[in-house]
C-alpha cells in the first residue's frame, strides 16, 4: 500500500469537491457539513461521473438517473445490489490522502 497525498487540510471547506486521478482510480473528494468523504467518481450503476451530482444530507445523487448513495458507506437507496466504492481518508501532517494498493 502506498499513501497518496490529495490536498492540504487548510484548503478544505464545506462544499469542497475535487476529482483526483491516481493510477487506475478516479476518486471524488467531498466535504459536506464538516464530514469528508472519498468515493469512486463513477456511478456503479452506469459508470456516469458523480462529481457534478448534488449532495443532499449525507447522500450523493447521481446526476444521470437519480440514484442516491450514502457518502459514509456507499449504500444505494434504490438498489441494494448497487454500492458505491468508498475509501478511508488518512492524514499525514497537514495533508489529507489515501492509501491505495501498489498495483494500481
Amino acid at each position: 500500500m502506498t499513501f497518496h497525498r490529495i490536498v492540504q487540510t487548510h484548503h478544505l471547506y464545506d462544499g469542497y469537491r475535487q476529482v483526483v486521478r491516481i493510477g487506475r482510480y478516479e476518486l471524488l473528494l467531498l466535504q459536506n457539513e464538516g464530514d469528508i468523504a472519498l468515493v469512486d467518481n463513477r456511478c456503479p450503476h452506469q459508470g456516469f461521473p458523480l462529481d457534478r451530482g448534488p449532495v443532499k444530507g449525507a447522500r450523493l445523487i447521481c446526476p444521470r438517473h437519480g440514484f442516491a448513495f450514502h457518502l459514509r458507506n456507499g449504500d444505494c437507496l434504490q438498489a441494494t445490489s448497487c454500492k458505491l466504492a468508498t475509501f478511508v481518508v488518512q492524514y499525514d501532517g497537514a495533508w489529507l490522502g489515501v492509501e491505495l494498493p501498489d498495483y494500481m
